[in-house]
């Protein structure tokens, strides 16, 4: 793996032009129409539907992991999703041949990636196992190269996010890549949002994983509206990208 499309840091819609994100960018878009074309339902917070569009921030997020996994060239990844069943990234990445395992605790999600999967010919397996409680079945486990997770921190409790993100890092393999987004900031609407740099200098302590590139996460300060079910609420996304030294 190299380095990732920019450090650990807090969204900037600029990105979306960098040149290590743009062709990834034009790529999940042009994908996503097709998908809603074919009539594919996908989620979104939890909400599968039918859908033609991705919002910016969501690019933001999903075009990361991308850069950062495909980073010198697409290859054929055997790749852990975190929480992000029936969602644009794990499609995105059985349909470039990458294995993909998606562990998510909400059954109707799993059934929707199962059925897109035999639809699509994917190789992407799906299960309802709740990773915080339970190992997955023997034929999910690890290792693997890469395990992603998209804005599902916010959603574990506060007193069991460093066992969450201890167990996504336990899965890698030597040399494998941790790439993880989160609502941030200290307005973010969910209650278990990631509040402050401090937080997630705990959290990435917690997965005994190294920085890649070697910078530790950077706030910009940059405030959005990007929930529309909370329009006077202003915070951000945080990505970190980790690799598990050889």
């Amino acid at each position: 793996m190299k380095a990732p499309p920019f450090p650990s840091r807090t969204y900037d819609p600029s990105d979306l032009q960098l040149p290590l994100m743009a062709p990834w960018v034009r790529a999940l878009r042009a994908f996503a129409a097709r998908l809603g074309i074919q009539g594919t339902p996908v989620a979104v917070n939890g909400v599968l539907r039918r859908r033609l569009y991705v919002r910016r921030h969501k690019l933001w997020e999903y075009a990361a992991s991308a850069a950062c996994l495909f980073a010198g060239g697409p290859r054929r990844l055997r790749i852990l999703d975190f929480g992000g069943a029936a969602t644009l990234p794990i499609y995105f990445f059985a349909s470039r041949g990458c294995e993909v395992v998606c562990l998510d605790i909400d059954v109707g999600l799993c059934e929707a990636t199962t059925r897109a999967a035999a639809r699509h010919r994917w190789p992407l397996r799906s299960a309802p196992v709740d990773l915080l409680d339970s190992e997955p079945p023997r034929e999910l486990r690890g290792p693997f190269d890469a395990v992603i997770s998209a804005s599902v921190l916010e959603h574990v409790p506060k007193e069991r996010q460093t066992h969450a993100v201890s167990r996504l890092a336990a899965l890698l393999r030597p040399s494998g890549v941790l790439v993880m987004t989160f609502d941030f900031g200290a307005n973010a609407p969910q209650p278990c949002a990631v509040r402050s740099v401090e937080e997630v200098e705990r959290l990435v302590a917690a997965s005994r994983l190294s920085w890649m590139g070697g910078q530790p996460f950077r706030d910009t300060g940059a405030r959005f509206v990007l929930d529309r079910r909370h329009p006077n609420r202003k915070f951000t996304f945080g990505a970190v990208f980790l690799e598990r030294r050889a």
